[in-house]
């Protein structure tokens, strides 16, 4: 199931009903049927085709995580700049 079709099915329920949906859908086995549900349509789909969009997939998802590993300290070093450039106005 999709974020968008969970968030959609969620807002449209009523308040006494989330609890129970939530709990059906947040156990072990149905996160894991769903996994595995996904892994193997990708299987399907893409790597026994010989597609390139594992290899696709595979470089953008390290893209994105090493961009958001470095992204703390990119954000102190800019802070550090800002406060260095400060002081220097001051002085």
């Amino acid at each position: 199931m999709s974020i968008m079709v969970f968030s959609q099915r969620l807002a449209s329920m009523k308040l006494k009903d989330v609890p129970s949906f939530i709990r059906a859908r947040a156990n072990k086995q149905f996160i894991e049927k769903q996994t595995w549900g996904f892994l193997n349509n990708y299987n399907e789909k893409y790597i026994k085709t010989g597609s390139i969009k594992p290899l696709n997939d595979v470089l953008i998802s390290v893209f994105v995580l090493s961009y958001a590993i470095g992204w703390p300290t990119e954000i102190r070093h800019l802070k550090h700049a800002e406060e260095k450039a400060r002081k220097s106005k001051k002085e």
